[in-house]
């Protein structure tokens, strides 16, 4: 058996379980939630037939016996992205999670982060619905990506009455 680096790595870092070795029967037994993905589409329907007692079962391959989709996600800190084509084409949705990942690189959490912060300032502050609007609207310009204008913005709102700033 063989199984991808990103795989590798979340096996390595404790997070899941890998069996190195091929399947077995008693395999299913005792399982809330298994993933049929070998690159054998036989040998999927088998472990799939075995799987009727498996209250979530994924079968990666998009043949019968699944009843969960697995979308293709991407996480940068409180922004999280998945899509699924509902099983019609797997590789289309890890297609556009390849590109999220280069429009939306691994800096962008620190963004996210900025936009969470400021709004809680805004939250706390004074300001009409209008004004905190604006000011919410503005930070999505794709010039506050920069941490210095992000800190810039984080003094203008709370020199109007907004809350703490954080600054590390």
């Amino acid at each position: 058996p063989t199984v991808t680096n990103e795989l590798k790595q979340r096996v390595e870092a404790g997070e899941i379980r890998w069996l190195n070795r091929s399947f077995e029967a008693s395999d299913v037994r005792d399982v809330f939630l298994l993933v049929i993905a070998t690159d054998d589409g036989d040998t999927n329907d088998s472990i799939a037939r075995l799987a009727n007692g498996v209250p979530l079962v994924n079968r990666a391959d998009g043949g019968t016996g699944g009843n969960l989709q697995i979308p293709a996600q991407l996480s940068r800190g409180k922004l999280n992205l998945s899509v699924t084509t509902q099983g019609a084409s797997p590789k289309l949705a890890s297609r556009l999670r390849e590109e999220w990942e280069k429009q939306f690189p691994p800096s962008y959490e620190e963004y996210v982060d900025f936009l969470y912060e400021c709004r809680h300032m805004l939250k706390a502050s004074p300001l009409s619905g209008t004004e905190k609007d604006h000011y919410l609207e503005r930070m999505l310009d794709p010039s506050y990506l920069e941490q210095e204008k992000q800190w810039v913005m984080k003094d203008e709102i709370h020199n109007k009455g907004g809350g703490t700033i954080c600054q590390d």
